[in-house]
């Protein structure tokens, strides 16, 4: 009995929900970019640093579910406000495909996209640390369904891994960090046949705000043989032995 009780109160609350969605704007121009999506909403995303509020149509800030459409009458945006803040919220291309899905939770929050096909183009993952918001993964993928980049970061934004593929889904360019008190990084590039290009290490220097060659490098040729050996110190050559 107590279970059947607390379906039936789950259904009621499910209920009002939708009830209390609140029907907003019809767009009959929605900005699309082939990059980054539909991004017209972001700017009411406070947890990712959006600064602007909505409001409702006696002028308070908007509170609750609203639901906004393409011309056609398609949904395009569904999102939960909060002081007319966004936290909660799926965008829909007008064929009904999901475009991204946004949550957030205490200092925790995951941003999804789609292509129009609906094969996955981006999953990021953030948190926030001493009130700086800062990505902890991030998967991006190429149209034909193949992962473009992954990139992995400590809680204080800095690299752990990141990796960059080629559409074929080859390996493009990697980098590991392997010394975190010195910021080492184990770093290679490929030839699109898969081959190594390139390795060596990279030391992230912070006051440039980049990564610098240090130690020996190898280069090879797209069949695989060694081409030259490379010294670097803080990213300037100093010795070169070619083959």
């Amino acid at each position: 009995m107590k279970k059947i009780l607390t379906i039936l109160l789950l259904f009621v609350l499910t209920a009002n929900t939708f009830a209390q969605i609140r029907k907003g704007i019809v767009y009959k121009i929605v900005p699309y970019d082939s990059a980054y999506g539909i991004t017209m909403f972001e700017k009411l995303n406070f947890f990712l640093g959006g600064d602007s509020v909505r409001y409702d149509i006696k002028g308070y800030s908007a509170s609750g579910w609203y639901e906004d459409y393409w011309e056609s009458g398609q949904v395009l945006h569904k999102g939960y406000y909060a002081e007319g803040h966004l936290t909660v919220y799926k965008n829909y291309y007008e064929h009904g495909q999901v475009e991204r899905e946004f949550k957030s939770e205490f200092n925790k929050a995951t941003m999804n996209t789609w292509w129009p096909s609906g094969k996955p183009h981006a999953m990021i993952e953030y948190a926030r640390q001493d009130g700086q918001v800062n990505v902890v993964k991030e998967t991006d993928y190429f149209e034909n369904g193949q992962q473009e980049f992954t990139e992995e970061y400590d809680k204080h934004g800095v690299y752990i891994t990141r990796n960059f593929f080629y559409e074929n889904g080859k390996p493009q360019s990697s980098l590991q960090l392997t010394d975190p008190k010195k910021g080492v990084y184990d770093s290679k590039e490929y030839f699109e046949n898969g081959n190594v290009k390139e390795q060596g290490q990279l030391h992230y220097n912070k006051g440039l705000g980049d990564f610098q060659k240090e130690g020996q490098w190898q280069e090879y040729n797209a069949e695989g043989k060694l081409i030259a050996e490379r010294t670097y110190s803080k990213g300037e050559m100093t010795n070169e032995k070619t083959y």
